[in-house]
């Protein structure tokens, strides 16, 4: 007797996998016709799937519509998080993590989405994740509370204090570039204290302290970064071999700084650090491991000036092809430090080129090498093969 077949998926759940358009799927739901919180066989919601599938709109949608952001139905209780985790849609994490999904969550394994997202090399979710902070913990500090007479952050900073708090590249360069862009910021910038981001709050005050120092004119200007005093001296190097140093001592000064000394972080910070000289493991990647996690290898080319992290659209120094940039004005701040090391560079580069053209032809040789030896094998078979034959057709003549 055989087993019956399983029950189509609900009709919702079918359009989801098919990747039919937001709008098909939303009239479905507002006609009724289909509960948003729905299971196929293996007890995924359209959710589960949108979320596999890394469609953020989907998945915004279906939010809106009551779907359970923390719905463990699956058979080995992935959440909607889990999937988003594990297809790299930061979009669609965001979303989730927005609409109070549990980042602690667990499936049958013992892993949380963040855990899954690390095993597959998505860290630009770890991170995150890692770095998420709901909007209320910041816009409650935008009212009075018991005795205060004045909020401690105006309300109309509070969308750009949480932006700066939730991005996670920590250089200061690119602090910097995104306060410089923001009037509300700069405006407020002494009011701006953030707990769980000391070292935030430490490059907030360097930069305040710049603005003092400025006239109004010079803050005025739109052509250049007004921090480009302070960029530049972070981004100037050693002469010997183009080791920040200025950056270097300034992020150990920050996390000197830290008042809670007895906090994990701090102490795994300390002996990370400890013993760790300037042209080591910079101070920088040490700090970033710790608050956005430890990455078993470096998939995307950071920019040089600014620390900023893409897949693509880099733009490399036409000479030496040795360092890259975001945009224009990164490339603008930097090249004072560059030119100095430009030269040296093109000479390093060509050697990693000649050296890559070396193991490439070795390879190719190799492969050579291989395919004749395999030829001849081939050849000294057959004629072996051909010696036998000859071999049984003469045993087989008969002589008369």
């Amino acid at each position: 007797m055989t087993d019956s077949a399983p029950a189509p998926p609900p009709e919702l759940i079918q359009l989801v996998t098919l990747g039919e358009d937001v709008t098909s799927i939303r009239n479905l739901l507002l006609k009724g016709e289909a509960k948003v919180n729905d299971t196929d066989s293996s007890g995924m919601t359209a959710l589960h799937h949108a979320a596999y599938k890394g469609n953020a709109d989907l998945c915004k949608m279906l939010i809106d519509h009551g779907g359970d952001v923390n719905s463990d139905s699956h058979d080995h209780r992935y959440s909607p998080l889990h999937f988003a985790a594990l297809s790299g849609n930061v979009e669609a994490v965001q979303h989730l993590l927005t609409a109070g999904a549990r980042t602690y969550h667990t499936n049958t394994l013992g892993r949380t989405a963040t855990q899954m997202a690390a095993f597959v090399g998505n860290h630009a979710v770890v991170a995150l994740i890692n770095n998420y902070v709901p909007m209320c913990d910041v816009t409650q500090y935008t009212q009075p509370s018991g005795l205060e007479k004045e909020a401690k952050l105006p309300s109309s900073a509070a969308k750009a204090v949480y932006d700066l708090i939730m991005q996670v590249n920590l250089h200061p360069v690119r602090i910097a570039l995104i306060v410089g862009a923001s009037d509300i910021l700069q405006v407020n910038i002494n009011k701006v204290i953030c707990m769980k981001f000391h070292y935030l709050a430490y490059v907030l005050k360097t930069l305040e302290k710049e603005l003092k120092k400025m006239d109004l004119e010079t803050q005025k200007k739109t052509d250049t970064c007004i921090f480009e005093s302070i960029i530049r001296k972070w981004l100037r190097s050693r002469s010997s071999d183009g080791v920040e140093e200025h950056l270097e001592y300034y992020i150990r000064d920050a996390i000197k700084a830290f008042p809670w000394v007895e906090m994990p972080l701090f102490i795994q910070l300390v002996r990370n650090m400890s013993g760790n000289h300037l042209g080591d493991t910079s101070s920088l990647c040490i700090l970033s491991g710790c608050i956005n996690g430890q990455r078993a290898f470096q998939d995307d080319k950071a920019c040089s000036t600014c620390g900023h992290e893409m897949s693509k659209d880099l733009k490399k120094c036409s000479k030496c092809k040795m360092v890259q940039y975001c945009d224009k004005c990164c490339q603008k701040l930097h090249w004072p430090i560059h030119k100095k090391f430009c030269d040296k560079l093109c000479v390093e580069y060509q050697k990693q080129e000649k050296k890559l053209q070396e193991e490439r032809r070795k390879e190719e040789e190799e492969k050579e090498s291989k395919k004749a030896s395999a030829t001849a094998d081939i050849e000294e078979k057959k004629d072996e093969d051909h010696d036998k034959d000859l071999a049984s057709q003469a045993k087989s003549i008969n002589v008369s």
